[in-house]
């Protein structure tokens, strides 16, 4: 897309439709889109009387120019109650106008910067919103059909008679690698299982290692081996498709010894192990490496944006699959921590590779820890597909990542780690178990990974039921959504 600022009235662009804003507080247009309507003939005005436009929030009307504006069609988007818009749901208005103008093929479009939320905010944080609105709104997924029919739009003019050029710039900017990162991740996650092998992130990394400048390191069976990486290679043990712990360096702060770790769960196609998930729904869990796409991207992010901080990225990546040599209920296996875990159920296997990533971030030097993965059904019935589950050790580094997170307009929600939970995690036989049942579930996940983060500051996002979307609102499409990408680059940003 080619993003430009225009000072001409929207109502004079020769463009194929353009999007003007109205809120539902009150009976009359205002601002831009009062300048829309006078040259419509009132026509939108008409509409609101005749109870046609509500202006409520999302609320898309598609209007015709009736040969009185250069601009073939007007969309008019609902804000709901203007008091109460935020940039998050300023964000997913845009988005939905750009779904809708993308699906009536529109290529050319010109919106407005209300002049309400520049005031409330600032002009690079509105403009940043817009852009990600737009190229999160009008994504569409890829497909790997013969006939390609995707549509996309082509040239935004932005109306901003109170920006200037330098906050357009720097908005556009930032809103552009926020919604690419973002993107990418949907990439990564919504691409077939054959295809997404751990191998292929490995590819991915070192494209990304090569392009930012930014340092990487594979280690392969034998060194993992070598390491005692054994909860990883005991997961990976039955599929034919090697592990990988890949590893990315940022270092934007080289006078610092501040290090924030970055794991993200990679297990590329998650059949469950020997205890097989059921046969519905396992085609979706080529999305059990949301975590690892996450931190991926956020990395491409990170060495564009080159903020002051140090990052490193751990990726645990492998397929838990039913072979002969998969690892087995009953197990106990050394961690290279040097805990060792004892195996209650082969689909806890997110937990055990994150162990191994965890207990090696440390060892390279992070200082404060954030893993994100797709760890259990439990968050899912805890919190459905809106906010993803956060845990922590430490409350100042929780309310650091939260912050992070409002900025990013992402939502997250701390579920709490009781020392009468740790039951759960107990064993009898060894340092810890993977699985006591269904009971507090996600929160069990976290209590696991507690014990290896410790005493680092830690903080856990499950991410189990926000790593896809199960229809379109808002900036989503539906499917892979990108969750936590931006949380992650804006966390980076904040530590700088």
């Amino acid at each position: 897309m080619e993003w430009k600022l225009t000072r001409e009235p929207l109502a004079s662009l020769e463009m194929d439709a353009i999007i003007v804003f109205h809120a539902n507080e009150g009976k009359s247009v205002q601002g831009v889109a009062r300048e829309v309507d006078e040259a419509l003939g009132f026509r939108i005005s008409n509409l609101i009387a005749a109870g046609e436009i509500s202006g409520d929030f999302t609320e898309v009307t598609d209007m015709h120019n009736w040969g009185k504006i250069p601009a073939g069609r007007v969309f008019v988007v609902g804000l709901g109650d203007e008091g109460k818009l935020e940039l998050h749901s300023f964000k997913n208005a845009v988005a939905t106008a750009a779904r809708a103008a993308k699906h009536k093929k529109v290529k050319s479009l010109g919106i407005d910067c209300p002049s309400f939320m520049i005031e409330r905010y600032n002009s690079v944080d509105v403009i940043q919103s817009i852009v990600e609105g737009i190229e999160l709104g009008s994504y569409q997924h890829h497909s790997y059909k013969s006939e390609d029919k995707s549509e996309s739009l082509e040239e935004i003019r932005v109306f901003g008679d109170q920006v200037k050029d330098s906050a357009f710039a720097a908005g556009v900017e930032r809103g552009r690698i926020f919604a690419r990162a973002t993107n990418f991740a949907r990439y990564l996650v919504h691409e077939p299982a054959n295809f997404m092998t751990p191998e292929a992130l490995a590819d991915h990394a070192r494209a990304i290692a090569e392009k930012r400048g930014i340092e990487l390191d594979i280690l392969t069976e034998d060194r993992l081996r070598e390491l005692g990486m054994n909860a990883l290679l005991s997961v990976a043990e039955g599929s034919a498709n090697r592990p990988r712990m890949i590893v990315l360096s940022y270092k934007g702060a080289p006078e610092s010894d501040d290090v924030i770790g970055l794991v993200g769960k990679g297990v590329t196609f998650d059949s469950g192990g020997l205890q097989l998930k059921p046969g519905k729904g396992m085609g979706e869990m080529k999305d059990d490496m949301g975590g690892a796409a996450a931190v991926l991207a956020a990395m491409d992010a990170i060495g564009e944006l080159r903020p002051h901080s140090n990052v490193i990225a751990v990726i645990p990546a492998c397929e838990n699959m039913t072979g002969s040599r998969a690892f087995r209920p009953g197990d106990v296996i050394r961690s290279f921590s040097g805990k060792t875990i004892e195996v209650h159920h082969t689909d806890a296997e997110g937990r055990l590779i994150l162990a191994d990533a965890i207990a090696y971030a440390k060892h390279l030097g992070a200082t404060r820890l954030v893993d994100i993965a797709t760890l259990t059904g439990g968050v899912v019935v805890a919190l459905g597909h809106v906010a993803s589950g956060l845990m922590s050790n430490d409350a100042q580094w929780a309310e650091e990542v939260k912050k992070a997170a409002r900025i990013a307009g992402e939502r997250v929600w701390e579920l709490p780690m009781y020392e009468e939970y740790e039951q759960y995690v107990d064993s009898e036989i060894a340092d810890v178990k993977n699985d006591a049942g269904s009971t507090a579930s996600c929160i069990q996940g976290g209590l696991f990974l507690r014990r290896f983060a410790e005493p680092v500051p830690w903080v856990h996002l499950d991410i189990a039921g926000t790593v896809t979307a199960p229809e379109e609102k808002g900036i989503f499409v539906k499917g892979a959504t990108g969750t936590g990408v931006r949380t992650l680059i804006q966390l980076a940003i904040c530590q700088g």
